[in-house]
Formats: structure tokens, sequence, C-alpha cells
């Protein structure tokens, strides 16, 4: 079973980083949304957008890319606690939140259950029987 929990850190370090990457790319969104919003824009287009349609679409990106960090980190956090043994309960819900993701979030989640609830990975965390 160490085997499987080495294989579990390196999987939520490499499932993190990706996640972080990919929210880093979100921030395209907040910079259509900058780009509605300027003066530029606005002399350019015979009709302007709406002078509340760049806000909405920063403040979606900002909470899409604060929430995909977030998720990110936390599975960087995971693999790091996995790896010393430690937050076992923690992992169960970065686990749980990585089902949100189909399909290499929930493969990576059922994994995560299946090897966490093993007896000998129980008793390497020391959580009583």
């Amino acid at each position: 079973m160490k085997h499987h929990l080495s294989t579990l850190s390196v999987l939520h370090y490499v499932y993190g980083t990706l996640v972080c990457l990919f929210g880093l790319g979100l921030m395209s969104i907040v910079l259509v949304g900058g780009f509605l919003d300027s003066d530029w824009l606005a002399r350019q287009a015979e009709e302007a957008p709406p002078q509340w349609l760049g806000g909405l679409i920063s403040t979606i990106g900002w909470i899409l890319f604060l929430f995909m960090e977030t998720w990110g980190i936390l599975n960087l956090v995971s693999g790091y606690l996995i790896s010393m043994r430690k937050g076992r309960t923690l992992s169960f819900i970065t686990a749980a939140l990585n089902c949100l993701n189909v399909p290499f979030g929930i493969a990576l989640g059922i994994y995560a259950f299946i090897t966490l609830s093993d007896a000998q990975v129980r008793q390497e965390y020391g959580v009583p029987m």
C-alpha cells in the first residue's frame, strides 16, 4: 500500500499543477472583461457594449480564477500531506472535490477513496480500526 500512497501523492501534485495552470488560463476572461471596458473599444465600435458587461465578465473571471487556484492548491497540499501520512480527512475532501471534474478528477477521486479507505493505509495514518 505504500506504493499506492506514493502514487496517489504524485497524482495529486500533477493534477494540482494542471488545475492551477488551467486557472491561469482563465485569466483571459478577466482580460476580455477589461477589453470590453476599454476606451479604445468605445471609440472604435459604432455601438459600444453596455457599461456593465465588462465589469460582469471580469468579476466572473476573477471568481473562476480564485476557485480554480484554490482547488489546485488544495490538491498540492493534499499530495504533500499524503506523502507525510497526515491530513487524511483533507485528502478525502479533496478527493470529493476532484469528483466534480470528469473524467480525470473522478478517476483520481475514486482512486483516492479506495486507497485511503484501505486497512493498511488507515494503520499507516494511525487511525484506529
